[in-house]
């Protein structure tokens, strides 16, 4: 494993910058080699161990650290024959770091992923077909809207584990503050830009810290990149057409997107240059009115905030207003699941990701982090539809877009994408003419 080692150390140093940037993280390595696994007297006669190596970004984050440790003691002592070694890499570098060590020819045997990253590691020929090891019970149990973001020339390369559909959170006390109804949430994309403006125009926090309305995501960075597609799609745009032909910069979309961006970072309603880990925290703390960010976020603002359950007063969760499409447009992002074409424990990566889909594990992770399942059978369940935020999303769900990744460039086309926010709050040009300076980029890039 010296590679990992060498890897995790240069990007210990990285780890507070790199906490919740999307589904960020802290930094380190965890491992759950020390959880439950079950008495001397349960193992099986006979049985060898067997360690398998899991690149991840979720034990190293705050808000899904003991999600992590539970799911590792649950699965040790369901299968004490198998060991499980975390490899916790910062999200920001998690892509470039598994492709590295994989081609050096140290591929972890379980790779968290998702659907940026996905369409890479296929590309790589880092991810193993799934059907012959999970079986068919498993991979025709997939939800529609996820089956078609892991499937590459026909196959699984993927096991869609947690999708996680962009919602949008308001906070009630700041509603109050701006002399606007805290019970009731913007239905439209007008009636929520007004809203934005009307609590910008507090000024301040408690604290004396800058009011924003909204918190848009503008750092530089592919996760962005997404944001602001999700924004487009609102505004009646796609990035790419059936056939998988980017059509981003035709019509109106990508530019009235632009437009509202510059409207609301120049005009200080959003903050310039946010990544989610900074506005997380600042709606959680009150300085931030509404944000649209993923089902993880109840668990975020509880810790964040400091009061824990009881700050869920003082919030709301409600689908993403309507704009132009005429429906509640957003994306889902979503994790996933890689066995790894070069590992050498197959079987056992294969028990590992087979127990991370269960209906026991889902269980776990929907308890702790709100999330929902990427399997038809377990999202229908009565325990995962149990309170209103759960059913807010899967509502959300049913309009959500998967996105449009199939593309091993994607990732890097959405990173690229973000320029055209720069260009626009701090290079003052128009949409116009930043449509025109970074879409040939991307083109490029396409070919």
């Amino acid at each position: 494993m010296k590679v990992w080692k060498t890897i995790i150390m240069g990007t210990a140093s990285l780890s507070l910058v790199a906490t919740m940037a999307a589904c960020g993280s802290n930094s380190g390595t965890s491992t759950g080699t020390n959880q439950t696994q079950g008495t001397e007297k349960d193992k099986p006669n006979n049985t060898k161990q067997v360690e398998i190596s899991f690149a991840n970004w979720i034990s190293v984050e705050d808000g899904t650290k003991e999600t992590y440790n539970q799911l590792i003691a649950d699965f040790e002592k369901k299968h004490p024959n198998i060991k499980v070694k975390s490899i916790g890499i910062p999200f920001a570098q998690f892509k470039d770091q598994v492709l590295v060590s994989s081609a050096g020819g140290n591929p972890p045997d379980v790779t968290m992923s998702n659907q940026n990253f996905t369409p890479a590691f296929d590309g790589a020929k880092l991810a193993e077909p799934l059907e012959a090891l999970l079986g068919k019970d498993i991979t025709g149990d997939i939800v529609d809207g996820s089956k078609a973001g892991v499937t590459f020339n026909g196959k699984v390369v993927a096991m869609p584990w947690a999708p996680h559909p962009s919602a949008l959170f308001w906070n009630k006390t700041v509603f109050k503050k701006a002399g606007l109804d805290p019970e009731k949430p913007p239905k439209t994309w007008d009636e929520m830009i007004e809203m934005a403006k009307n609590i910008a125009a507090i000024g301040q926090d408690d604290k004396g810290n800058p009011m924003y309305g909204i918190g848009e995501n503008g750092a530089s960075d592919s996760y962005t990149g997404n944001m602001l597609m999700r924004i487009a799609y609102t505004y009646g745009g796609k990035f790419v057409d059936d056939k998988g032909a980017i059509v981003y910069d035709q019509g109106t979309a990508l530019k009235d997107s632009l437009s509202y961006m510059k409207d609301m970072i120049s005009n200080k309603i959003s903050p310039k240059g946010a990544m989610m880990k900074d506005l997380r925290p600042m709606f959680a703390n009150g300085a931030l009115g509404m944000l649209v960010d993923g089902d993880f976020g109840r668990t975020n603002f509880r810790s964040m905030s400091g009061k824990g359950e009881a700050f869920d007063k003082e919030w709301g969760v409600t689908t993403v207003p309507t704009g132009k499409s005429g429906k509640s447009e957003t994306v889902f992002t979503e994790h996933q699941l890689v066995i790894s074409a070069g590992g050498k424990n197959k079987p056992e990566a294969a028990e590992f990701v087979k127990y991370l889909v269960s209906k026991d594990a889902m269980a776990i992770y929907h308890k702790l982090n709100g999330v929902m399942s990427s399997r038809i059978s377990i999202a229908s369940l009565p325990e995962m539809n149990e309170d209103d935020y759960a059913k807010v999303f899967n509502t959300q769900m049913k309009t959500a877009s998967s996105l449009p990744a199939a593309n091993p460039k994607f990732d890097n086309a959405m990173k690229i994408s973000t320029d055209m926010i720069v260009l626009i709050t701090e290079g003052g040009k128009s949409a116009e003419e930043a449509i025109s300076t970074v879409m040939p980029k991307i083109k490029e890039l396409y070919k």
